[in-house]
Formats: C-alpha cells, structure tokens, sequence
C-alpha cells in the first residue's frame, strides 16, 4: 500500500496530503476512490485472516485481529529467522522449559524433549539415552532429573559423546535427587549445570578409594590414605595432592591386633605430606606396622 503517486488529480504535495489553503485559495488533496477502497481493504485483510467478520459498527477489529490467535504461526522449535515469535516459541527456546516428561524405564529421548525437563522415578537403575544431535540445534538445551531411588545412567546416542564440565568424556551417573543441565555444543552434548556437575568442578573435586581427597567450596580440603612403618617405626606419607595454601591437621590410626600410639613427627608436616611415628604401649617399634590418615588443609 501506498500514497496515490499515480493519480495526479489527488494533488499530493511532496508526495503527502494536503489541507485546502482557504487563503490562498490552493485546494486540498482528494482521495480517489482507489486508494480508500486500498486501504479498506487492506485493513479487512487482516481483521479476516484473523477469523472476524469485518463491521461498519466496530472500531477495534484490527487491533482485536492483532491480538488474536489466528495471525501469527509458532515457527519450528529450532528456527533462527526474523518471524514473530509466539509464546509458544519462546517456551520452547530456554526462556521457559518446553515441558516436563516423566519416565519409569529406561528412555532413549528424541527432539520431543529437547528444551524440556526430563524425570526419571525408578528404584531399579535406569538409562537415560541422549537425542541424536541432528535431531536438536546448535545451543539447544536438556534438563534430567533423577527423582527415583535407583540410579540414573545419562548415555550419549551411537557414536556420539557427553563431554563433562572439565572435559572429562563420557556418561553420567546420577543418584537420587542429582540433576544434569546438558547444552549441543558443536558436535557434542556438553554438561553445564545441575547438581552432577558439582563432580566435575575444581571447587569440589575428588578422588576415591583407599586414597582420596574431597575438596569443598570453601577452599577447605581433606584427604586421607594409608601407609606401612618401616624398621624404625616411621611412615612417610605423601598426600594424594599438594595443599595449595597449607597443611592444617592430622588424625592417624594404626591398623592391627594390639593398641599402638601413632605421633605426627614435629615439624614434618607440608604442603606435600608428612612423617608419622608409630610405637606400641612398651615404646617399641616394628617395620611393617599399617597406619591409616585422614588430613586437613586448604
């Protein structure tokens, strides 16, 4: 739709209307019938496509059709172009999860899920597969949570990978009540929130079994092990890692059939370990004397 350039007795200036000039005498711009049937129509267009019967007695239709269900289409859940984006685009995109979906079983999820929240409630172990990435656009985003008391396994599809906040590769384990926020990065699912990903972050990482370390968010960690005496009664023990800042505490136990007193070594202890003095109740010692250690530093 446009002005009526075409017509030149509508006596636009400038390419606009104009008012009668009553002094001057100039007369103002007529409407030729063309143009007003034009833009009538054009409005009874829109108030139509949204489903109204145009009428002479309304004055809100077109606002009313604007409003309306009936215009604007919820484009494809991965569309990237300039189309309006309906409500329910937008909870489809991030903004709002695109719904929450619960499972009993193992699942193999698909493009259905993605943008969504995915429960689990089993108390026998379960899988959760992964969608195929062709299926979920690039930076598209999947919430699973494990509200069950088995345990929830997160499986990538065939050939492709779940890669770890720290770039560790593989699946995931999630216990009860863990949570995993996974995001398609590239050619990969990639952990980026929830409650497992606490694992894999340097502020709470860990090392498990007979010699480990737990670190904690604030910046305390503990660590623990176990060693043997040798002919002098003394364990030398290196931590499973360097305290970044300092050795706190010690608490050490000996393992055997009788008491013994198990002593930190004065001024023995660093960042890296420390010496340990073992002696049974007649101050004797013996090589080969097991001593376990729980230690504290930051």
């Amino acid at each position: 739709m446009d002005y009526p350039n075409s017509v030149p007795s509508a006596g636009l200036v400038n390419g606009r209307f104009v008012d009668e000039d009553l002094i001057t005498g100039k007369p103002g711009s007529l409407i030729p019938a063309s143009w007003g049937n034009g833009v009538t129509q054009e409005l009874i267009n829109v108030i139509q496509a949204a489903g109204l019967t145009a009428s002479e007695a309304k004055v809100d239709q077109l606002l009313t059709a604007l409003r309306g269900s009936r215009l604007f289409a919820t484009a494809s859940q991965f569309d990237n172009s300039q189309t309006v984006a309906t409500t329910g685009f937008v909870a489809r995109s991030g903004v709002q999860f695109s719904g929450l979906t619960s499972f009993a079983t193992s699942t193999v999820l698909t493009a259905a899920h993605v943008g969504g929240m995915v429960s689990f409630y089993s108390a026998a172990p379960v899988t959760a597969t992964m969608p195929v990435l062709g299926v979920a656009g690039n930076a598209s985003t999947l919430h699973v949570i494990n509200l069950g008391t088995g345990a929830l396994t997160i499986n990538p599809a065939a050939n492709e990978r779940i890669i770890s906040s720290n770039n560790t590769v593989g699946s995931l384990l999630l216990g009860i009540g863990d949570s995993a926020q996974l995001i398609r990065v590239g050619t990969d699912w990639r952990l980026y929130g929830g409650s497992v990903s606490d694992r894999y972050a340097s502020a709470h990482s860990g090392a498990f079994g007979d010699a480990g370390y737990q670190r904690f968010a604030s910046g305390n960690i503990e660590q623990w092990g176990y060693g043997s005496t040798d002919a002098n009664g003394d364990v030398y023990v290196t931590f499973p890692i360097s305290f970044p800042v300092a050795f706190s505490s010690l608490v050490a136990t000996h393992v055997g059939g009788d008491g013994a007193m198990v002593l930190l070594y004065g001024g023995s202890a660093t960042k890296q370990g420390c010496r340990l003095r073992v002696r049974n109740y007649l101050g004797q010692s013996s090589a080969g004397w097991s001593v376990n250690y729980f230690a504290k530093g930051y």
